[in-house]
């Protein structure tokens, strides 16, 4: 058996290899030069995964397909615009609280300056050039200007969506005919990668929207400008593994801690952070039923290759572009060893 696995290897790395490092490199040169439509493109096929089911449901209860297919997607394009709306007033908002929430900062520092603990004074030189209130909102409008001009090829991501969906009813058919021999490792790839997005982003979305819901009632209630962006932000950082989550909450804690006193402050913080560690290690686990099996650091080198690429939304995008890509190596044998270095706990069953 350990001969066997020893060859196997081997021709994946003299036969295999080399083809997919070609591809490789055409796919990344393909990905960064034809964003606007790649992009867009990925956007509707996930859209289709996750509307998928639903609209299945709706067309054996009313059976109309087109129908369904039509109400779920009007669904999401009105919540996109309502909800964009809302995050463009929350900006405006907080931007227009800048020049009171500097003048605050100033005078917070100079608190800071002037306080002395054990006969120790604070050095604040190095804090008032590393965060002011101007960079926050610097940083705050590039990345939602980054999420406004991806809602600007809205109608791309549609337009691919209605043709995948009337794709979606002959192309089974037409594969069938072209490679009668590999239809079934088609369907099983189609099959488990609709069952695994469809668990990740349901899942995902569900602990990031009951994360968002509990900062936006903590900022509300404690008059944080803008409550409403970071809120949003928290929900959409959440699909980012491992990092997202933390550096969501970095911006109004920060400004906590200009309005108010340390004590409350460090108060809104112990809030946001234990809401993350709530809803990301004791609901979400349950939700899931278990992790995605992938190995934390190819997680975080995907999630920083897509975001080299396309900015936010490919860290966004990252995690369910890495599961399709781990279910199509596990479909060829030739290529599974590569999907077990991938994973996390790898079952050396899987490759017989």
């Amino acid at each position: 058996m350990g001969a066997t696995n020893s060859k196997s290897f081997r021709r994946v790395e003299v036969s295999t290899l080399s083809h997919i490092a070609i591809l490789l490199l055409i796919s990344i040169l393909a990905i960064i030069h034809l964003k606007s439509i790649i992009q867009p493109l990925v956007v509707a096929i996930l859209l289709f995964f996750l509307i998928r089911p639903p609209a299945q449901w709706l067309e054996e209860k009313y059976g109309h397909p087109l129908a369904a297919y039509g109400i779920l997607t009007t669904g999401v394009v009105m919540v996109f615009f309502f909800a964009g709306n809302l995050l463009y007033q929350s900006l405006q908002a907080f931007s227009g609280e800048a020049a009171m929430l500097e003048e605050k900062m100033t005078e917070k520092i100079q608190w800071f300056s002037e306080l002395e603990i054990y006969g120790y004074s604070i050095d604040t030189s190095a804090l008032t050039g590393l965060v002011t209130v101007e960079r926050i909102n610097t940083i705050t409008s590039e990345f939602v200007g980054t999420l406004a001009g991806f809602t600007g090829s809205a109608i791309t991501v549609f337009i691919f969506l209605i043709f995948i969906i009337v794709e979606a009813e002959t192309l089974p058919r037409r594969l069938q005919a072209a490679y009668p021999d590999e239809m079934d490792r088609f369907s099983s790839i189609v099959q488990n990668a609709g069952a695994g997005i469809n668990t990740y982003v349901i899942t995902k979305a569900t602990v990031a929207f009951g994360q968002a819901i509990i900062v936006a009632i903590i900022l509300s209630y404690m008059g944080i400008p803008g409550w409403f962006m970071w809120a949003s932000i928290t929900f959409l950082l959440d699909f980012v593994p491992y990092v997202g989550a933390p550096l969501s909450f970095i911006p109004p804690t920060i400004i906590s801690f200009i309005l108010f006193e340390p004590v409350t402050a460090l108060l809104i913080l112990g809030a946001l952070f234990g809401n993350q560690v709530a809803w990301g290690q004791f609901i979400e686990p349950q939700l899931a039923g278990q992790r995605l099996d992938m190995s934390p650091i190819v997680l975080l080198i995907l999630v920083a290759f897509w975001g080299w690429a396309w900015g936010i939304m490919g860290m966004i995008l990252g995690v369910p572009l890495a599961v399709i890509m781990k279910l199509a190596l596990e479909s060829d044998p030739r290529t599974r060893p590569i999907a077990m270095l991938l994973s996390l706990n790898p079952n050396a069953s899987d490759e017989s």
